[in-house]
């Protein structure tokens, strides 16, 4: 039997251990963007809480990508965003 070739460094892709592709570093959070172990866990569990709301409610995770999900205040823009595709189109006076 034939093995796999290994494609770079860390080897082939596989279930257990797929690609890292570049949606998945936009959703990587790096400790240095926060004061403490705390508050990034923080950050983490309300994301998750927002996300699974979003989800809920038909919003998918992909419509965030351009609201930096991995920064601090991601919630917040998400919010803000939301609140502000909700209002109504105002048009200009003829």
């Amino acid at each position: 039997m034939q093995m796999p070739e290994v494609d770079d460094e860390y080897g082939v892709p596989d279930e257990e251990s797929p690609e890292i592709t570049d949606e998945d570093m936009v959703w990587a959070v790096s400790a240095r963007d926060f004061p403490d172990f705390f508050a990034a866990h923080d950050f983490l569990t309300q994301r998750s809480e927002f996300l699974r709301a979003a989800e809920a409610a038909g919003i998918p995770r992909a419509a965030f990508l351009n609201l930096s999900p991995n920064l601090p205040g991601f919630v917040e823009r998400a919010r803000a965003a939301l609140i502000k595709a909700a209002e109504p189109p105002r048009h200009a006076a003829e």
